[in-house]
């Protein structure tokens, strides 16, 4: 079974790129808090996300850098050349839903 469950803060402004004809992605970093290895010492955890379609979406239209946030997925792993010439290899979660846990629109309304 392939499932995870994060919670986290989008670590960077939400940018929906079309890829194809009707296709749309968008890539970010969750940011991730977890318990450090001492009592009082919080690490965090830098998770790559890529979202499709309506989730990447609905993700553009209602958050922003910063912004704490549900996602639900699957992890995926993957390759690619880059400028170098270099085979990267990368792990990162592909959405399947996301939680609202932070309004952009009630956020704007409260100030």
């Amino acid at each position: 079974m392939n499932q995870i469950g994060l919670v986290g803060r989008l670590v960077r402004e939400v940018e929906l790129k079309e890829v194809g004809e009707d296709k749309v992605v968008t890539n970010n970093t969750l940011a991730v808090a977890r318990r450090g290895k001492k009592e009082n010492s919080p690490s965090t955890d830098f998770i790559p996300i890529v979202a499709w379609g309506q989730v990447a979406k609905l993700i553009q239209l209602y958050c922003e850098k910063g912004h704490m946030v549900g996602l639900t997925g699957k992890i995926q792993s993957r390759s690619y050349i880059n400028k170098e010439e270099e085979t990267v290899f990368m792990v990162e979660m592909v959405v399947d839903e996301v939680h609202f846990l932070q309004n952009k629109k009630l956020e704007t309304a409260v100030k």
